[in-house]
């Protein structure tokens, strides 16, 4: 391997010429040199020591991801917003996502090629109460687990309360480990009227945040909801959906 910490030139007054020798600096930059000969004093732009560690440092290895099965973001998305994330395949490589168009997107890191799936949705009307949506369907809550599966809560007709797990005072549906969810948090009316089943979702108690679509309520709001929708009550996340 070459020595890069000294440095030889010739001088550069023409009538010297002589080689100068010297101690290559640490880092780039310009720096006055003097012929120890004809004590010509120039300012040279030297390559440190920095520029040539650089060099000497192997590229780092890329992982090929394109053969790993896609990995399909949880993430609420919305259509119209932007979001940033990590590849979920290599955790390196910065990404973003907007859309203008709801529906399923696939597309690959620019750095693993690893492929990923998102599910882009319509933007949903809040707090609009005088304009009920109805689905044709019935629907149903699914708590979304990390690393679980996920498990499927049926909205039939009625009330459905939501809230910490609590053997004094059950909710219809409990949420278990999560402490940051109040013991009713919120309430899911289902009507079914002559054109299709209408779900209605009130806010009980909002001790801590409750996300509709990301957009938080206050206690004693309400939202329809609309399939695709989010629900986030503290830690917890739920997904309403058709029910099958």
């Amino acid at each position: 391997m070459a020595d890069n910490s000294v440095l030889v030139f010739k001088c550069l007054n023409p009538d010297c010429g002589k080689p100068v020798k010297l101690a290559r600096p640490a880092r780039s930059g310009v720096y006055p040199v003097t012929c120890p000969h004809c004590k010509t004093q120039k300012k040279l732009n030297i390559k440190g020591l920095d520029a040539f560690q650089e060099a000497e440092t192997p590229a780092e290895k890329v992982p090929d991801n394109s053969a790993k099965p896609p990995v399909t973001l949880t993430e609420d998305f919305i259509v119209g917003e932007e979001y940033r994330f990590m590849c979920p395949h290599c955790s390196v490589q910065e990404l973003g996502l907007r859309s203008q168009k709801a529906g399923h997107k696939d597309f690959a890191c620019p750095r693993c090629k690893g492929r990923i799936g998102a599910d882009v949705r319509p933007k949903t009307v809040v707090l609009d109460l005088d304009t009920d949506t109805s689905e044709l369907v019935r629907g149903r809550l699914v708590l979304l687990r990390r690393g679980w599966l996920n498990k499927n809560y049926p909205l039939g007709p009625g009330r459905h309360v939501v809230g910490r797990y609590d053997e004094n005072e059950m909710p219809d549906i409990a949420v278990k480990n999560d402490s940051t969810v109040s013991r009713r948090s919120v309430r899911i009316d289902v009507t079914h009227e002559s054109n299709g089943f209408i779900f209605k979702l009130t806010v009980l108690n909002a001790t801590n945040p409750v996300l509709h679509n990301s957009n938080p309520l206050a206690k004693g709001e309400a939202v329809s909801l609309n399939f695709g929708d989010t629900i986030v009550l503290g830690k917890t996340k739920f997904r309403f959906e058709k029910d099958a």
